[in-house]
């Protein structure tokens, strides 16, 4: 077992390079499933079936365990605006997204399992003085999801897969503040240093999931997932950081400075800021083609326009918003497993993945594909 469990780890490790990501959602939730490029609903035949599909419990026997982690490292940069060709990079940063489910049988009609999971998350951070760092200089948000499930077997062909999803997530958003003086404080406009502005927050809330799983016969098996939307509410605190005005203005107007800052910058003190992690169905469909070939294919489909904009709710009933707009989106999947034997298999896939951001509202606070 431990050897089998071994083998499957550092073979997705040295081999799959792809990172599936639609939006801030994760995708990786199983080696399995990550080497079928994520081909796995009509499947679901580990115990990393409490997430891509609850309803195949019944098929597994025993008690099952799945652990597993995931490294990723986002990678960008940009250029510009026109007619500037400056260009800023992403600091290195990486992720390592968990993964740990554990499925029981009880008898020959139900099951129960429980997992823990990232399937949302990540963040960029840019360099202080970039020239985007009035929209976004660190941002990153983690979910944790625990999920109970329990699966019932109607019939030899039929089950069902019910669940809870109890996430808690975190997240923390920093940027620059501009600012600048005008007259009469002194003779001309001028510029001074950046302020900062750093939010801190967190929230527990709640969704469900539904699944089923049909295998109408020994070669073909059609399952889907239901996974409902987890409203955020986040609350934190929020932090200024006045810029340092020494050599910028005369030592006896830097209280009276200051104090006009404090005047236009947000307010310190607790805010909380709406986030909703979207709703995702998925559908596949897997073929036995023979002892050894199994073809399995998945759609799933995000209803990314929840994520309509990021408003800050500040404690002074003042708020700040940025439009986010997102589209719903989907991604095709394609997996393929042979058996060479009861040791041994090798697995490939194929995904399409359309990014759920439309041109004109990228933004530079979360990957995107």
């Amino acid at each position: 077992m431990v050897k089998k469990l071994t083998l499957i780890f550092m073979f997705t490790v040295l081999i799959s390079g792809t990172t599936f990501a639609s939006g801030f959602q994760i995708n990786e939730h199983g080696a399995k499933a990550m080497s079928l490029a994520g081909a796995f609903t009509a499947l679901a035949n580990d115990a990393s079936a409490v997430h891509f599909n609850p309803a195949a419990l019944i098929y597994l026997s025993g008690t099952q365990i799945s652990l597993g982690s995931t490294y990723i490292r986002p990678s960008g940069s940009f250029e510009g605006p026109s007619p500037s060709t400056t260009k800023s990079d992403l600091k290195n940063k990486f992720f390592t997204p968990i993964n740990f489910y554990i499925t029981h049988k009880l008898n020959d009609k139900m099951a129960v399992g429980f997992g823990v999971n990232n399937p949302f998350g990540l963040g960029t951070e840019w360099e202080d003085n970039w020239v985007g760092r009035y929209n976004a200089v660190k941002t990153e948000i983690r979910v944790f999801n625990f999920t109970p499930v329990f699966s019932y077997k109607f019939s030899d062909q039929f089950s069902i897969g019910v669940g809870a999803n109890i996430a808690y997530a975190d997240v923390e958003i920093s940027r620059a503040l501009p600012a600048a003086l005008t007259p009469p404080l002194v003779p001309a406009v001028t510029v001074l240093p950046d302020g900062k502005i750093n939010l801190e927050g967190d929230d527990l809330t709640y969704g469900f999931n539904v699944s089923f799983l049909y295998r109408p016969n020994e070669q073909w098996s059609i399952g889907a997932s239901y996974k409902h939307e987890l409203a955020f509410d986040f609350e934190g605190d929020v932090t200024i950081t006045l810029p340092n005005l020494t050599g910028y203005v005369p030592p006896a107007l830097i209280p009276t400075v200051e104090a006009g800052l404090k005047d236009a910058y947000p307010p310190e003190g607790t805010a909380t800021a709406p986030l909703t992690a979207p709703s995702v169905l998925t559908v596949g469909a897997a073929y036995h083609a023979c002892d050894n070939l199994t073809l399995s294919s998945d759609f799933q489909y995000t209803m990314w326009s929840s994520y309509d904009k990021l408003a800050i709710n500040f404690g002074n009933g003042t708020s700040a918003k940025s439009v986010r707009d997102y589209e719903n989106s989907f991604i095709i999947r394609l997996g393929a497993e042979y058996k060479v034997n009861d040791a041994f298999a090798l697995r490939g896939g194929f995904l399409y993945d359309k990014n759920p951001i439309k041109d004109e509202r990228v933004d530079f606070t979360l990957p995107d594909n």
